[in-house]
């Protein structure tokens, strides 16, 4: 599992409690992303301490009725996932100045190798 959070730029750490494992994921900034895997699926949460210490967000669960492979099948808890990070970095993305136009310079012509004698 944190191989591919890992892929997306995400900083990881992972325990094994009694029954299930739990994986730590930090976003940039102070969210994270708490995975919790058991026998019976996952439990993914978004936590934003910045906000309230307690601001937590459920982004997928399997737990509750668990379906034969849903602790194998990360697919769709990755695809949560991909959608937490894709909502940040539109929150995130820097607003366009206005009124700035960047021209484009050409480059200058390659220099010669070397001299002519005359």
């Amino acid at each position: 599992m944190t191989t591919p959070l890992r892929e997306r730029g995400l900083s990881c750490d992972v325990q094994y409690g009694l029954d299930d494992w739990i994986v730590y994921a930090w976003l940039p900034g102070h969210d994270s992303v708490v995975l919790v895997g058991r026998q019976n699926g996952w439990l993914a949460t978004h936590q934003t301490p910045a906000e309230s210490p307690t601001s937590m967000s459920v982004l997928y669960d399997t737990t509750v009725s668990p379906g034969p492979d849903d602790f194998a099948d990360v697919e769709p808890l990755l695809s949560a996932v991909d959608a937490l990070l894709a909502r940040l970095a539109r929150a995130q993305s820097p607003p366009a100045a206005h009124g700035v136009h960047v021209a484009e310079v050409p480059a200058p012509p390659a220099a010669g190798r070397g001299t002519r004698s005359r």
